[in-house]
């Protein structure tokens, strides 16, 4: 009322013949009336892009693919960041408001977002830039559309989990040829070729089947998230189910495929624990070619290991050394290999320690179940996997023939005077 009154829109006046003042509308007041606008909430569906990796919102005006499309490219999947299911806790009011506004011209405004009644996974297509320090492992990716760079999604990318395991692919790209070489003097090219498989293939094959899953699974968790049918329910529940042990049933498949192939890379985390099972499995014959021994890796645990590996009567062999010695090592390293010498000495018909002074080859030879050929240093370094920019290679042999020639081959090298 005291709005109205400062306003002008209404004033005291008393009728005709009357001691009484009441409240009407003043001729402005009148003309503010037939200009009022009655505010109706209208509900409507809009179709909107959330970019899962910039976390950002845009209007439906850019050309995007579908997964199969995405997939018949040949294009690597870029996972959001986080990687959850979209909700309406992901999404800002006064955001969408803007972007309706700007391309449909309305004056109304958003007042709610009641339900997300669709989700639909889709694709930007775009170029990959990479820089790679010429001096470490450190490696710098951007993205590009049409000629412009998509500054938010370098930043977005580089801060992901993601960005590790792509970081990864390219620095197994760029560092293959040095355990390839390696497994081709040793092994011989033709062998090697004929019989070498990456991984990347195995569960790139893997990954486009686990997709199409996946997307059912979505599909399904739509229906049950908006269906009141209790047998639809119970249906959907069970497809859920059928499709979560399809995955399960992929994941068993690839390990299988992997461990059967004559020859394949190695991923750097996976050297360690090689290392470890043969330890702790080898029956016969164990090689070690290492160019240099370190504390980090020849530790209290690895050294219980060993001893008991000599205590079982298996056969050791362990080369180690690149140029003179060196006297500027750490106390550890020295007394890392102190230990060593020391196991020599006690297990001296089963076990020989020698330095071969140019020992640029790392190999680890398990009887006739495996031989690996790397870039790795068996006793020098772990291999952590959280070590993103040290991504050391390697090729594994699982052809008991070919194992057999390898180390008859190396062992001509501890027989030497």
């Amino acid at each position: 009322m005291k709005i109205l009154r400062l306003s002008e829109d209404i004033d005291l006046n008393a009728p005709d013949a009357s001691q009484i003042q009441i409240w009407k509308l003043t001729k402005k007041g009148e003309r503010t009336l037939r200009e009022a606008k009655i505010i109706v909430p209208e509900e409507r569906t809009f179709d909107i892009y959330f970019d899962g990796l910039s976390r950002t919102l845009s209007w439906n005006n850019k050309i995007l693919l579908k997964p199969k499309e995405l997939r018949d490219r040949g294009a690597i999947e870029i996972e959001p960041s986080p990687n959850h299911r979209l909700e309406l806790s992901d999404l800002k009011i006064k955001d969408i408001d803007v972007i309706i506004k700007e391309n449909e011209n309305r004056e109304q405004d958003l007042l709610a977002l009641k339900a997300i009644e669709r989700r639909q996974r889709l694709f930007l297509l775009a170029d990959a830039l990479v820089y790679k320090a010429k001096d470490s492992d450190t490696i710098q990716v951007t993205f590009i559309v049409n000629g412009k760079l998509l500054k938010e999604h370098e930043t977005a990318f580089a801060r992901s989990k993601e960005a590790e395991k792509i970081r990864r692919q390219i620095l197994n790209a760029l560092q293959k040829n040095e355990p390839l070489r390696f497994a081709e003097d040793l092994l011989g090219q033709e062998f090697v070729s004929a019989n070498l498989v990456d991984p990347d293939t195995i569960t790139a094959k893997v990954t486009e089947a686990k997709a199409e899953i996946e997307a059912q699974i979505e599909v399904a968790q739509e229906k049950l998230d908006q269906t009141e049918d209790e047998e639809e329910k119970s249906e959907l529940i069970q497809q859920l189910e059928e499709k979560k042990q399809q995955i399960s049933q992929l994941q068993s498949q690839m390990e299988a495929m992997l461990a059967t192939v004559p020859v394949r890379w190695l991923e750097m985390y996976e050297h360690r624990p090689l290392l470890e099972q043969a330890l702790k499995d080898t029956q016969e014959r164990l090689m070690i070619i290492s160019p240099w021994i370190r504390a980090n890796s020849v530790n209290r645990s690895f050294l219980q290991q060993f001893e008991n590996l000599l205590e079982r009567g298996v056969h050791v062999y362990i080369g180690y050394g690149l140029g003179d010695k060196d006297e500027n090592r750490y106390p550890k390293d020295i007394e890392a290999e102190k230990a060593l010498q020391k196991l020599a000495s006690q297990y001296s018909k089963s076990f020989i320690l020698k330095r071969l002074g140019d020992t640029h080859a790392k190999i680890l030879i398990s009887d006739t179940k495996f031989a690996v050929t790397t870039s790795f240093n068996w006793l020098s370094f772990k291999g952590e996997r959280d070590r993103t920019f040290r991504d050391e290679r390697g090729t594994l042999v699982s052809d008991p023939q070919k194992i057999d020639e390898l180390f008859e081959n190396i062992l001509c090298r501890f027989k030497d005077s």
